[in-house]
């Protein structure tokens, strides 16, 4: 397990708790879809979210703003880099120096008009697909 060593955290930073956060740590473990549905979610509520990748989560990271900001949920409004220190685990070759990358995004203009036409079309087609099994169901 590795343990990182960073001087500051967002949360810590503004004197907020992590249920007021508006910071999004992503994973590999995680593909970019799910982050953007995350970033849509954090934008309901807050004005800027920022994203925040550490070694290989990089690319899921960019993929995930990138869609967001190609579907105009949101702008770009900083990118950021740093090299953190990254202790090692027991057994390993010692302590390791990572990239780390800050993706800031502003809330788009048009967001909320934008998630209720995704609202809408989410709910059309959960109505089509309902209608579909229904069909199958009556034909069996």
């Amino acid at each position: 397990m590795e343990k990182r060593v960073e001087g500051e955290t967002a949360g810590a930073a503004a004197g907020v708790g992590p249920e007021n956060s508006n910071q999004i740590n992503v994973s590999v473990k995680k593909n970019p879809n799910f982050y953007v549905f995350l970033g849509k979610k954090y934008l309901e509520t807050h004005e800027t979210i920022e994203l925040h990748a550490l070694g290989n989560a990089v690319s899921t990271s960019v993929i995930a703003s990138e869609n967001l900001v190609r579907n105009n949920y949101a702008t770009f409004q900083e990118i950021r880099t740093k090299t953190i220190t990254v202790q090692a685990s027991n057994n390993t070759r010692g302590d390791s120096k990572k990239a780390k990358l800050f993706i800031t995004l502003k809330r788009g203009p048009d967001f909320f008009e934008n998630m209720k036409k995704f609202n809408e079309i989410r709910e059309e087609n959960e109505k089509t697909a309902n209608k579909l099994q229904e069909e199958q169901k009556d034909t069996k």
